[in-house]
């Protein structure tokens, strides 16, 4: 048996994939102006980033996105692209920041994977972690309606107003909550809350 484990082990370590690419933390911060859009959204999270950080990211164009970042060092990133299971992401959150308290925890879900597991926030906010929770609203599955058609009404969803599910999941804890739709305002919010962490929905 040791022999097996053994063997098991090296390969492993041979079929192991290489860390991401880091970045020196002394990058200069350029923030577009302007509307927020896929493009800037990701280069304004990228500025953000800091060592240490746990990035998790849901399927779908979050999961595209997450794919360019360059992480600082020590920062990973946790997505399950094989099984297309949307909505992992936020009890994965859940259970990320659990596991390590004392890492800031960032999540970037869709708002169709969100609305499937919505409810895990309330447990965030029961045990007073502070992850920064980032909704893509896109009004629907955006990537399925890449595929299977542009027009389908299944690929559409029932809009939720996002920042009162939070007090409806917990009334004795609170999250912040902002609406930004510039990329100068999710860069401030975000330096906001590097300063002064808190369980957040953008």
């Amino acid at each position: 048996m040791a022999q097996a484990v053994s063997t098991l082990r090296e390969l492993c370590l041979e079929c192991a994939f290489a860390p991401p690419p880091t970045r020196s933390a002394g990058q200069p911060v350029r923030i577009d102006k302007g509307e927020l859009t896929q493009e800037s959204f990701w280069q304004t999270l990228q500025q953000c980033l800091k060592p240490g950080d746990i990035v998790l990211v849901d399927q779908g164009t979050a999961a595209f996105g997450a794919a360019a970042l360059s992480l600082p060092d020590g920062a990973e990133v946790v997505v399950q692209p094989l099984w297309g299971s949307i909505g992992y992401s936020l009890p994965a959150a859940f259970g990320a920041q659990t596991a390590c308290p004392d890492r800031r925890v960032i999540l970037i879900i869709g708002d169709g994977a969100a609305q499937l597991t919505i409810q895990e926030m309330g447990s965030m906010l029961r045990d007073g972690q502070a992850p920064v929770i980032l909704l893509l609203n896109n009004d629907g599955y955006t990537v399925e309606r890449a595929i299977h058609g542009a027009a389908q009404r299944y690929n559409d969803i029932a809009s939720w107003n996002w920042t009162q599910i939070p007090p409806a999941l917990n009334a004795a804890q609170q999250a912040e909550c902002w609406r930004v739709t510039q990329a100068i305002q999710l860069a401030e919010v975000l330096e906001r809350l590097a300063r002064a962490p808190t369980t957040s929905v953008i």
